[in-house]
This record gives C-alpha cells, structure tokens and sequence, in this order.
C-alpha cells in the first residue's frame, strides 16, 4: 500500500501479485475473484495481498492499468512531437490488445466491473483521466480542462465499448492504426478546444 516501505524486492513481490491478479480477474471477472485466489495464483501469503494493496479493488484497478503503463506510440516518440489525438486513440487501444488474452478482454473486465459499483465506476474514471488525459502528471484538472478531460475519456471508452463488447462493424474489425486514424481528430478537438462542450 502506498505510504509503507519498501524492501529490497519488494517491488517484485507486488508485480508478481499483480501479474496474478490480472490472470484471475481475466478468467473469473471482478465479483468471484477472491483475494485468496490472487494469493494462490502468485503463491504468496494471503496477508501480503492485503498489504500491498488492501481492498480487491485495489488491486483489480491497479493490475489492470498496469497494462496501460506510460507509453507513446513508437512513431511519435521517435520524433519528440507532442502527442496527437491520434496517438492517444492508438495507445489506448493498443494496451487492451497487448498479452496472451484475446483482445479487449481486460478492458470487458474493466468495464464489468465499472458496471457493477459506483466506487468501481468512479476508480475507472481516475484511471482514464490520470492515464490517458495527463500522462500520469498530478496536477488536478479543474474548470474547461476537467469538461474536456471528461469528454475524451468518454470517446475513448465508447470507441473501446463498440471494439471490445458490441463488435461495431469496422470499428471492431479494423486495424489499430485506422481506428486511430478515424477517431484522432475529434480527440484532438476536444483537447484543444475546437470542438464545443456545450453550456
């Protein structure tokens, strides 16, 4: 948990924790997910589950946004450009399609989860906010920032919502980089505030 030290190899103890998790969470979903299958899967005491992250929220939102660890698309990164709406469609996606699991399933994990609890919901909006809208920068958004950053978020979920879980015609069969394509000048529209946000 954050706020405790940490000894040497503990940072590989609480990846390995999180590598379980990720596994059981994909197979079994949110809600039948117990800590102490967590702790079987990583083989590690129950108690050392709960000390790193201690709530099974906790560690359902963290195991899935390790898939979404701070990374720019590769072209992009190469030229130091700031990052366009583009990019940001393409890294979102690319995460959920990344690993052995069939693409998106941990993104229908998320969203499962979201579904089912309003303090679920609402530790999956502070992830897409902090994730994607900020890269991972702490300063807090207020005003027309925060009404943009929420309207991203929900363009991204929704592109996400049709591949994943309703299979969208061409937004579900296409490659990476067309959904990128398609999507990337609303993101850059509503980041730079081209586009209206209404009130």
């Amino acid at each position: 948990m954050a706020g405790r030290g940490r000894r040497p190899g503990d940072q590989g103890t609480r990846e390995k924790i999180m590598t379980a998790a990720r596994a059981v969470f994909l197979e079994q979903g949110f809600t039948k997910t117990a800590m102490t299958a967590v702790a079987r899967r990583a083989e590690v005491d129950n108690a050392l589950v709960y000390h790193y992250f201690g709530t099974k929220l906790d560690l359902f939102v963290e195991s899935m946004a390790g898939l979404y660890a701070a990374e720019r698309r590769a072209e992009s990164a190469a030229t130091g450009k700031p990052r366009t709406g583009t990019d940001i469609v393409y890294e979102f996606l690319r995460k959920w399609e990344q690993g052995p699991e069939e693409p998106g399933r941990a993104f229908v994990a998320l969203a499962q989860a979201a579904s089912g609890s309003p303090e679920a919901a609402a530790r999956v909006n502070e992830f897409v906010v902090q994730r994607v809208w900020r890269d991972g920068k702490p300063e807090p958004l207020t005003g027309e920032a925060a009404r943009r950053a929420a309207m991203v978020g929900s363009q991204l979920v929704g592109i996400a919502w049709a591949r994943y879980i309703l299979g969208l015609g061409p937004v579900a069969t296409a490659s990476l980089d067309e959904v990128a394509e398609w999507f990337g000048p609303t993101i850059d529209a509503l980041r730079t505030g081209t586009a209206p946000t209404g009130g």
